[in-house]
């Protein structure tokens, strides 16, 4: 994906599915939760980090058809050949995230830092989220120095 187009997705009334329960996915899921999306995690197992409360899980392997009637898809397992088959059995109409290989990924998701009134992203295109974590991080130092900034997140 070489030419991204950027948006803010609102994902208020989105079924979003997560494939996988373990430390990628406990990312993707407190984002999503916080994005008030409705999050759907098929796992066998949870991280500890991944609050029950937040999520519907259905405890069980990923299988053909559980991502049937979801929008969005974050396929992150830790077996590639199960996130492809979950990009493989995606629609036409639904977004897929394969965080194993971004060549197989409809977007990618960004870092970000976020206030009430301020919300500002950094992508490396897929390329590097080590280089975007790091650059948030310098922007958001610079950012706290601003007088007008508040605390971002």
């Amino acid at each position: 994906m070489d030419n991204p187009y950027p948006v803010n997705l609102d994902l208020t009334k989105k079924a979003v599915a997560v494939i996988g329960g373990g430390k990628v996915a406990a990312r993707k899921i407190k984002t999503l939760v916080n994005a008030k999306a409705h999050v759907i995690v098929i796992s066998p197992a949870l991280d500890p980090k991944i609050d029950q409360t937040t999520i519907t899980w259905i405890r069980k392997a990923y299988a053909a058809g559980d991502i049937r009637d979801m929008d969005v898809i974050i396929a992150c397992t830790n077996n590639p050949a199960v996130n492809q088959q979950v990009t493989d059995d995606a629609s036409h109409f639904q977004w897929v995230n394969n965080t194993s290989d971004k060549t197989q990924s409809d977007f990618y998701n960004v870092a970000q830092i976020e206030t009430d009134q301020l919300l500002l992203t950094v992508s490396t295109k897929g390329h590097s989220p080590a280089t975007a974590k790091h650059i948030k991080k310098e922007l958001l130092t610079w950012l706290k120095s601003q007088k007008w900034f508040g605390e971002g997140r």
